[in-house]
């Protein structure tokens, strides 16, 4: 049993919630409690299982298409708590054609009932990439 892969997996079942904007998944896959953080990329802080589930339906209801891609993804496990460190590579569509932008992303996940629980997800905006 390797424990890094199952928070590997754990992280990956997220990013599938995310570009199938399932909210069922995703409902599924949180810590169910006030402790869970989720900081979206520009937004203020939210607390809390629901609050978090409210936030990933309002994205989801307000997008066309959105897909991410991870990069440079490490994993690392301590006990019962693991977190996944990553590049976010967001595609979407638009009027304006395909658009790609790129956050860093902490996701920390907690063993609950033997499931692997998001308890945080923390994405940043990357400075641009200056020219060369």
């Amino acid at each position: 049993m390797n424990v890094k892969v199952d928070v590997f997996q754990a992280n990956q079942s997220f990013y599938d919630a995310f570009n199938k904007q399932n909210l069922d998944a995703m409902h599924q896959l949180w810590l169910d409690g006030d402790e869970a953080i989720c900081i979206h990329p520009g937004w203020p802080v939210i607390k809390g299982h629901d609050r978090i589930i409210d936030s990933w339906g309002g994205i989801f209801e307000n997008t066309d298409h959105m897909e991410i891609k991870l990069s440079d993804t490490q994993v690392m496990v301590s006990g019962e708590m693991g977190w996944v460190n990553c590049q976010e590579n967001l595609f979407s569509i638009h009027e304006q054609g395909v658009l790609q932008s790129a956050v860093q992303a902490t996701n920390v996940f907690r063993k609950e009932n033997g499931s692997w629980k998001i308890i945080l997800h923390h994405a940043a905006g990357l400075p641009p990439k200056e020219s060369e």
